[in-house]
Protein backbone atom coordinates (compact mmCIF):
# COMPACT_ATOMS: atom_id res chain seq x y z
CA UNK A 1 0.00 0.00 0.00
CA UNK A 2 1.15 3.20 -0.92
CA UNK A 3 2.46 5.87 1.91
CA UNK A 4 2.05 9.32 3.19
CA UNK A 5 5.84 9.85 2.84
CA UNK A 6 6.75 13.21 1.27
CA UNK A 7 8.31 13.30 -1.54
CA UNK A 8 7.31 10.07 -2.73
CA UNK A 9 10.54 8.02 -4.39
CA UNK A 10 8.56 6.95 -7.28
CA UNK A 11 5.96 9.01 -9.61
CA UNK A 12 4.09 6.70 -11.85
CA UNK A 13 2.25 8.70 -14.46
CA UNK A 14 -0.33 7.60 -17.18
CA UNK A 15 -0.55 9.52 -20.30
CA UNK A 16 -4.17 9.03 -21.75
CA UNK A 17 -6.52 10.80 -24.01
CA UNK A 18 -9.30 8.74 -24.95
CA UNK A 19 -10.43 4.48 -25.40
CA UNK A 20 -11.60 4.52 -22.34
CA UNK A 21 -12.53 0.85 -22.60
CA UNK A 22 -8.73 -0.03 -22.86
CA UNK A 23 -7.55 1.89 -20.27
CA UNK A 24 -9.92 -0.43 -17.69
CA UNK A 25 -7.81 -2.71 -19.28
CA UNK A 26 -4.27 -1.30 -19.06
CA UNK A 27 -3.92 1.07 -16.02
CA UNK A 28 -5.40 -1.90 -13.03
CA UNK A 29 -2.98 -4.45 -15.02
CA UNK A 30 0.12 -2.33 -15.07
CA UNK A 31 -0.42 -0.21 -11.77
CA UNK A 32 -0.77 -3.78 -10.09
CA UNK A 33 2.33 -5.13 -11.90
CA UNK A 34 4.49 -1.74 -10.78
CA UNK A 35 3.56 -1.28 -6.96
CA UNK A 36 1.75 -4.44 -5.70
CA UNK A 37 4.37 -5.67 -2.18
CA UNK A 38 6.24 -2.50 -3.01
CA UNK A 39 8.26 -0.76 0.26
CA UNK A 40 8.91 2.09 -1.71
CA UNK A 41 6.07 5.29 -1.20
CA UNK A 42 5.03 6.26 -4.62
CA UNK A 43 2.74 8.75 -6.08
CA UNK A 44 0.19 8.45 -9.21
CA UNK A 45 -0.72 10.48 -11.61
CA UNK A 46 -3.06 10.34 -14.54
CA UNK A 47 -2.38 12.93 -17.64
CA UNK A 48 -5.55 13.97 -19.85
CA UNK A 49 -3.93 15.83 -22.80
CA UNK A 50 -6.29 16.88 -25.78
CA UNK A 51 -8.90 17.64 -23.12
CA UNK A 52 -11.17 19.85 -25.08
CA UNK A 53 -12.09 16.12 -26.96
CA UNK A 54 -11.60 13.70 -24.11
CA UNK A 55 -14.00 12.16 -22.12
CA UNK A 56 -13.09 13.98 -18.95
CA UNK A 57 -15.97 13.12 -16.81
CA UNK A 58 -15.55 9.34 -16.97
CA UNK A 59 -11.70 9.29 -17.01
CA UNK A 60 -12.03 11.57 -14.13
CA UNK A 61 -14.62 9.39 -12.07
CA UNK A 62 -12.48 5.99 -12.67
CA UNK A 63 -9.20 7.32 -12.15
CA UNK A 64 -10.66 8.82 -7.88
CA UNK A 65 -13.23 6.09 -7.33
CA UNK A 66 -11.62 2.73 -8.84
CA UNK A 67 -8.00 3.12 -10.25
CA UNK A 68 -7.26 5.12 -7.06
CA UNK A 69 -4.66 8.31 -8.51
CA UNK A 70 -3.91 10.63 -5.98
CA UNK A 71 -3.80 13.36 -8.99
CA UNK A 72 -5.62 14.09 -12.48
CA UNK A 73 -4.28 16.73 -14.44
CA UNK A 74 -6.10 17.94 -17.73
CA UNK A 75 -4.20 19.70 -20.69
CA UNK A 76 -5.86 21.47 -23.47
CA UNK A 77 -3.95 22.08 -27.00
CA UNK A 78 -5.05 25.23 -28.05
CA UNK A 79 -2.10 26.86 -26.87
CA UNK A 80 1.91 25.66 -26.08
CA UNK A 81 1.42 22.90 -28.42
CA UNK A 82 4.35 20.97 -28.93
CA UNK A 83 4.64 20.07 -32.96
CA UNK A 84 5.10 17.10 -34.44
CA UNK A 85 3.06 13.91 -33.60
CA UNK A 86 0.01 14.56 -31.09
CA UNK A 87 1.82 12.14 -28.21
CA UNK A 88 4.81 14.99 -27.81
CA UNK A 89 2.80 17.49 -26.43
CA UNK A 90 1.96 15.44 -23.28
CA UNK A 91 5.65 14.45 -22.81
CA UNK A 92 7.38 17.72 -23.17
CA UNK A 93 4.90 19.43 -20.69
CA UNK A 94 5.13 16.43 -17.65
CA UNK A 95 9.20 15.94 -16.98
CA UNK A 96 9.06 16.16 -13.13
CA UNK A 97 11.62 16.31 -10.77
CA UNK A 98 9.31 16.32 -7.92
CA UNK A 99 9.82 12.66 -7.43
CA UNK A 100 13.53 10.89 -7.96
CA UNK A 101 12.17 8.66 -10.02
CA UNK A 102 10.06 9.21 -13.06
CA UNK A 103 7.94 6.18 -14.85
CA UNK A 104 5.61 7.29 -17.82
CA UNK A 105 3.45 4.96 -19.42
CA UNK A 106 1.37 5.96 -22.24
CA UNK A 107 -2.26 5.14 -22.58
CA UNK A 108 -2.11 1.66 -24.76
CA UNK A 109 0.80 0.05 -22.88
CA UNK A 110 0.54 -2.55 -20.89
CA UNK A 111 2.71 -3.93 -17.93
CA UNK A 112 2.55 -7.76 -16.83
CA UNK A 113 4.15 -9.21 -13.83
CA UNK A 114 6.04 -12.10 -13.52
CA UNK A 115 4.99 -14.40 -10.79
CA UNK A 116 7.99 -14.59 -9.02
CA UNK A 117 8.48 -11.06 -8.35
CA UNK A 118 8.12 -9.49 -4.71
CA UNK A 119 8.71 -5.49 -5.30
CA UNK A 120 9.15 -4.29 -8.91
CA UNK A 121 9.88 -0.64 -7.96
CA UNK A 122 12.85 -2.10 -5.51
CA UNK A 123 14.08 -3.69 -8.68
CA UNK A 124 13.85 -0.60 -10.69
CA UNK A 125 15.78 1.73 -7.89
CA UNK A 126 18.23 -0.55 -6.71
CA UNK A 127 19.04 -0.59 -10.89
CA UNK A 128 20.23 3.07 -10.32
CA UNK A 129 21.61 2.84 -7.52
CA UNK A 130 24.03 0.39 -8.86
CA UNK A 131 24.59 1.91 -11.73
CA UNK A 132 25.17 6.18 -10.84
CA UNK A 133 25.78 6.61 -14.57
CA UNK A 134 21.95 5.45 -15.70
CA UNK A 135 19.84 8.12 -16.20
CA UNK A 136 17.30 7.44 -18.76
CA UNK A 137 15.52 3.69 -19.31
CA UNK A 138 12.96 1.24 -20.68
CA UNK A 139 11.71 -1.83 -21.06
CA UNK A 140 9.44 -2.84 -23.82
CA UNK A 141 9.25 -6.46 -25.58
CA UNK A 142 7.44 -6.19 -28.89
CA UNK A 143 9.97 -3.75 -30.16
CA UNK A 144 10.78 -5.90 -33.43
CA UNK A 145 8.54 -4.23 -35.43
CA UNK A 146 9.81 -0.82 -34.93
CA UNK A 147 11.29 0.68 -38.34
CA UNK A 148 14.42 2.43 -36.41
CA UNK A 149 15.45 -0.85 -34.55
CA UNK A 150 16.60 -1.25 -31.30
CA UNK A 151 20.06 -2.49 -31.01
CA UNK A 152 22.71 -2.06 -28.61
CA UNK A 153 25.47 0.52 -28.54
CA UNK A 154 28.49 1.11 -26.23
CA UNK A 155 29.09 -1.63 -23.39
CA UNK A 156 25.97 -2.57 -21.05
CA UNK A 157 25.74 0.24 -18.21
CA UNK A 158 25.24 -2.84 -15.74
CA UNK A 159 24.59 -6.65 -15.21
CA UNK A 160 21.05 -4.92 -15.19
CA UNK A 161 20.82 -2.65 -17.92
CA UNK A 162 22.11 -2.84 -21.69
CA UNK A 163 23.29 0.10 -23.38
CA UNK A 164 21.05 0.77 -26.24
CA UNK A 165 20.66 3.32 -29.17
CA UNK A 166 16.70 4.57 -28.80
CA UNK A 167 13.59 4.81 -26.62
CA UNK A 168 10.34 4.65 -27.29
CA UNK A 169 7.88 7.09 -25.61
CA UNK A 170 5.90 4.24 -24.66
CA UNK A 171 7.34 3.64 -21.53
CA UNK A 172 10.04 5.42 -19.75
CA UNK A 173 11.70 5.56 -16.24
CA UNK A 174 13.60 8.58 -15.58
CA UNK A 175 15.77 9.18 -12.58
CA UNK A 176 14.90 12.79 -12.94
CA UNK A 177 17.98 14.42 -10.83
CA UNK A 178 20.20 12.90 -13.38
CA UNK A 179 18.00 13.24 -16.18
CA UNK A 180 16.92 16.93 -16.14
CA UNK A 181 20.76 17.92 -16.50
CA UNK A 182 21.34 16.16 -19.45
CA UNK A 183 18.33 17.38 -21.12
CA UNK A 184 19.50 20.69 -20.36
CA UNK A 185 23.24 20.75 -21.49
CA UNK A 186 21.03 19.43 -24.76
CA UNK A 187 19.20 22.51 -24.95
CA UNK A 188 16.19 21.30 -23.25
CA UNK A 189 13.15 19.89 -24.92
CA UNK A 190 13.14 21.22 -28.19
CA UNK A 191 8.83 21.32 -28.36
CA UNK A 192 8.68 23.09 -31.67
CA UNK A 193 11.13 22.02 -33.50
CA UNK A 194 9.60 18.37 -33.48
CA UNK A 195 8.09 17.82 -36.99
CA UNK A 196 6.01 13.93 -38.25
CA UNK A 197 4.35 13.97 -42.06
CA UNK A 198 4.26 10.54 -42.05
CA UNK A 199 7.66 10.62 -44.18
CA UNK A 200 10.23 12.09 -42.18
CA UNK A 201 10.02 12.72 -38.12
CA UNK A 202 11.87 13.71 -35.57
CA UNK A 203 9.71 13.76 -32.06
CA UNK A 204 9.88 13.61 -28.77
CA UNK A 205 11.15 10.07 -28.44
CA UNK A 206 14.12 10.46 -31.12
CA UNK A 207 15.45 13.66 -29.31
CA UNK A 208 15.57 11.97 -26.12
CA UNK A 209 17.31 9.49 -27.94
CA UNK A 210 19.78 11.30 -29.68
CA UNK A 211 20.34 12.77 -26.38
CA UNK A 212 21.10 10.17 -24.01
CA UNK A 213 22.31 7.54 -26.15
CA UNK A 214 26.20 6.64 -26.17
CA UNK A 215 28.30 7.78 -27.34
CA UNK A 216 26.51 11.23 -26.96
CA UNK A 217 24.76 10.83 -23.45
CA UNK A 218 25.40 8.72 -20.86
CA UNK A 219 23.81 5.86 -22.18
CA UNK A 220 20.19 4.52 -22.29
CA UNK A 221 19.52 1.80 -20.58
CA UNK A 222 17.47 -1.89 -21.52
CA UNK A 223 16.17 -3.53 -18.55
CA UNK A 224 15.56 -6.76 -20.13
CA UNK A 225 16.24 -8.57 -15.94
CA UNK A 226 13.16 -6.71 -15.21
CA UNK A 227 10.21 -8.66 -13.84
CA UNK A 228 7.93 -7.24 -16.14
CA UNK A 229 6.69 -7.93 -19.88
CA UNK A 230 5.80 -4.44 -21.52
CA UNK A 231 3.61 -4.23 -24.44
CA UNK A 232 2.20 -1.66 -26.73
CA UNK A 233 -1.36 -2.58 -27.62
CA UNK A 234 -1.65 -1.91 -30.99
CA UNK A 235 -0.01 -2.97 -34.52
CA UNK A 236 0.84 -1.87 -37.78
CA UNK A 237 -0.74 -0.73 -40.56
CA UNK A 238 1.38 -3.39 -42.36
CA UNK A 239 4.39 -5.01 -41.52
CA UNK A 240 7.40 -2.77 -42.20
CA UNK A 241 4.89 0.78 -41.80
CA UNK A 242 5.79 3.38 -39.78
CA UNK A 243 2.23 3.83 -38.61
CA UNK A 244 0.27 1.85 -36.06
CA UNK A 245 -4.10 1.18 -36.76
CA UNK A 246 -4.62 2.95 -33.65
CA UNK A 247 -8.09 2.10 -33.53
CA UNK A 248 -9.89 -0.09 -30.23
CA UNK A 249 -11.00 -2.79 -31.92
CA UNK A 250 -7.95 -3.76 -32.78
CA UNK A 251 -5.96 -2.17 -29.42
CA UNK A 252 -8.32 -4.47 -27.51
CA UNK A 253 -7.62 -7.95 -29.52
CA UNK A 254 -3.60 -7.30 -28.97
CA UNK A 255 -4.18 -6.14 -25.18
CA UNK A 256 -5.59 -9.90 -25.00
CA UNK A 257 -2.91 -11.61 -27.35
CA UNK A 258 -0.34 -10.20 -24.86
CA UNK A 259 -2.15 -10.98 -22.12
CA UNK A 260 -1.93 -15.21 -22.93
CA UNK A 261 1.44 -14.30 -24.24
CA UNK A 262 2.99 -13.18 -20.93
CA UNK A 263 1.34 -16.15 -19.40
CA UNK A 264 3.38 -18.60 -21.57
CA UNK A 265 6.34 -16.69 -21.09
CA UNK A 266 6.17 -16.73 -17.64
CA UNK A 267 5.72 -20.20 -17.63
CA UNK A 268 8.59 -21.24 -19.93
Amino acid sequence: MNTVTYPPAFTIAYLVHSDVELLRRTIPATLDALTRGTRHPYDLVLVVDGAETAPIDEITELAHATWGFDEVRLRWRTRHRASGDQANNIHTHFVTDKSRFLITIEGDVVAFRDPGATDVLAEIADTFDRCPQLALAQRIDDHDCWQWQLEETGPALSTRARSVNRVSSHFLIYETHRARPVMAAAGGIPGDRFHDDGQSWMNYEDWLSHTFAHPAGPGIGYLHQLSLRVFHCDEKTVPGSAHYRRDLATRLRVFAEREQQAKEDFRA
